[in-house]
């Protein structure tokens, strides 16, 4: 992996701005609960808005809860010094990638070839990192 010239580039805000979303995804899932909490004293012909409701809800909270997970994962790379490099090809993502998405697992290049490979989603690369890390 090319990490040495690749991080000594780096602004340091990567950290605050992953740090932000992170407790921006926190404070998401934990305002959610509230509308996931009991139906109440509800006639049951009342609560089909309410289950849909908490339905979106609950995929909405899978997806801020695997992108949290990529969130998580990228401030452990800042930590062992392997931020900003591709986890496929090992390159440098570039700059522009970062402060776009900050907790991006890959180059441009690898994530075209990644998207195209089936429709990946967060629980793809949740999974990969969970991989790897074990």
């Amino acid at each position: 992996m090319k990490t040495g010239k690749t991080l000594a580039k780096l602004p340091k805000n990567y950290r605050m701005l992953l740090l932000a979303k992170r407790a921006e995804l926190s404070s998401s899932l934990r305002t959610k609960l509230d509308t996931l909490a009991g139906t109440g004293g509800a006639a049951l012909e009342d609560l089909a808005p309410v289950f849909s409701e908490q339905l979106t809800a609950l995929r909405i909270n899978r997806l801020d809860y695997l992108q949290l997970k990529l969130v998580e994962a990228a401030l452990a790379r800042v930590d062992s010094q392997e931020y900003g490099v591709c986890i496929d090809c090992g390159d440098a993502i570039p700059r522009g990638r970062l402060e776009a998405i900050p907790w991006a697992l890959r180059c441009v290049g690898c994530q075209e070839l990644f998207s195209s490979d089936s429709s990946p989603s967060f629980a793809e690369d949740s999974a990969q990192l969970e991989e790897m890390s074990a």
